[in-house]
């Protein structure tokens, strides 16, 4: 099966995010088998506890599937480090390429 990796940079996404891409994952109906996502600049909003999608974020992790990264310069300048779902992994890009090293595509929005 292919495998992908999402990076996801952008707040203004959460439909987009919840019903073509966790709503599918959990059901096990997305197609492919995603590795990571990875939230960067103003995508880290969609980790903050109570958001629309943080339902999503913590049952994804508590599938051990697929692993959940922040960037942790863009959590830190807004300031978001004690606001976001437990277990999402704050790192670097260099975490990113760990977990990523052998999908098939990544995939930004």
């Amino acid at each position: 099966m292919k495998s992908v990796a999402y990076i996801i940079s952008r707040e203004n996404l959460s439909e987009l995010l919840e019903e073509n891409l966790f709503a599918p994952i959990l059901k096990g109906e997305h197609g492919v088998e995603v590795a990571a996502f990875y939230f960067v600049c103003d995508g880290v909003y969609h980790l903050i506890k109570g958001s629309r999608n943080a339902k999503h974020i913590k049952a994804i992790i508590k599938s051990e599937q697929t692993a959940i990264y922040a960037c942790e310069t863009s959590i830190k300048n807004r300031k978001l480090q004690n606001v976001i779902v437990e277990g999402v992994k704050i790192g670097i890009l260099r975490d990113f390429y760990d977990a990523t090293s052998d999908v098939h595509h990544i995939i930004s929005f």
